[in-house]
């Protein structure tokens, strides 16, 4: 009996499908309507089509801001690797710097120097030394002086063979410090400007050679650059070369003495930075020697920096300026003073720039004789704007006039 009992209530339990039945039904009932009667109501119906509108905006609305927040996180990607980059560059650039301005002369030898005038103050000058392969001598010693009033760029070059006589200044430092001091022409100090930059020393060289420049010239110098060959070819190369006419066949075996083999023929012709060098180096076919490789100089020096100021040429080549002029010249300009000057090199103009080479006594021989008067009336005409004066006329008791 018991059995049949538990048999019964095995087939009267409810199965798995049973339930699920079950539960479908109750679900429906708890609706207020039907699947069918809801797809046949109006109102349900347009209340359907409501809420897919509204589920479509909000699923097109999602899409747009995550795809904002997709360019935004690109923009915030590509902009941080900008910041990376500059910084990247910026460090890099002060580190060259650094080292650059390391390289600038620390010389224990300082020349005495007077206040700057009022007028002083608008100008900028700077020495310019082109040196030798060794550095010992300066083979070009210029005084480069711009007006930043009337954009004025005046070039004034003073001759290697120069008789100079080192200042009491430079004396009583070389003794001091137990250091040669010349006196092959009889005068105790007395030199060739060339050798200046020999006698003062490694750490003085630029110190010695500045404060001459001062000497003859009569003015304040701001800054030096030394520039050496090498660095010479390299600006030429940098800007294309340049293209200049050769006054003359030049044929000059330099390599004795380490130099190049100039071989240059006469004429309007392109230069690079190898033939340049040659151009500027001759000098034994000329007849005025030293003099007139000078005046050669200068005109090569402004048709170089004619092709370096042009537009084309800086956007073309500023990099590669930059890259020859911090890695092979030298000077004791700062990274601020020189950034505060490079607004003005869109001033620079052929057609206000002069070129001069100091006066000089006589027919230059082993030494180039200075002539004072004639150095100082033309700085006062080329760097501070005087007008030359004629001289005075007097008269005698008979009436004649003589200048005085």
């Amino acid at each position: 009996m018991g059995e049949r009992r538990a048999d019964y209530n095995r087939h009267r339990r409810p199965n798995d499908e049973y339930l699920r039945r079950q539960e479908r039904q109750e679900r429906l009932r708890r609706q207020p309507y039907s699947q069918e009667e809801w797809r046949d109501n109006p109102r349900s119906a347009a209340r359907a089509a409501e809420n897919r509108r509204i589920y479509q905006q909000k699923m097109q609305q999602r899409r747009r801001a995550e795809k904002r927040h997709r360019r935004r996180s690109v923009l915030l990607v590509v902009f941080l690797v900008l910041i990376l980059a500059g910084t990247y560059a910026a460090a890099k650039f002060y580190v060259t710097m650094d080292k650059w301005q390391a390289k600038a002369e620390k010389p224990d030898f300082v020349a005495a120097a007077a206040a700057p005038t009022e007028i002083e103050d608008e100008i900028i000058n700077v020495a310019l030394f082109g040196t030798d392969e060794d550095g010992f001598r300066t083979d070009v010693n210029m005084l480069v002086s711009f007006n930043t009033t009337t954009k004025e760029l005046h070039l004034i070059s003073v001759p290697r063979d120069t008789r100079v006589t080192m200042t009491p200044e430079m004396i009583d430092y070389l003794e001091k410090n137990n250091k040669y001091v010349p006196d092959k022409t009889g005068v105790y100090g007395q030199c060739k400007l060339t050798e200046l930059h020999a006698y003062a020393g490694k750490e003085n060289r630029n110190a010695f050679s500045v404060a001459m420049l001062e000497e003859i010239l009569g003015v304040q110098i701001d800054y030096y650059v030394k520039v050496n060959l090498d660095a010479f070819r390299q600006i030429v190369d940098a800007v294309g070369g340049v293209d200049f006419d050769v006054p003359m066949d030049m044929y000059w075996d330099m390599s004795d003495n380490g130099g190049p083999v100039i071989n240059l023929k006469a004429g309007m012709q392109h230069l690079d930075g190898a033939k340049a060098e040659q151009l500027v180096r001759f000098r034994m076919g000329y007849a005025a020697k030293d003099l007139k490789r000078i005046e050669v100089q200068q005109q090569f020096m402004q048709a170089l920096l004619q092709k370096i100021c042009s537009t084309d040429t800086l956007l073309r080549s500023i990099n590669d300026l930059i890259a020859v002029a911090l890695d092979c010249t030298e000077s004791d300009i700062t990274l601020s003073e020189a950034l505060k000057y490079v607004k003005y090199i869109k001033d620079i103009s052929p057609a206000r720039m002069t070129m001069d080479t100091i006066p000089y006594l006589g027919d230059p021989g082993s030494y180039v004789e200075l002539d004072p008067e004639g150095t100082k009336e033309l700085i006062e005409q080329r760097i501070y704007g005087k007008e030359p004066t004629e001289p005075e006329t007097q008269y005698t008791e008979e009436g004649q006039g003589t200048n005085g």
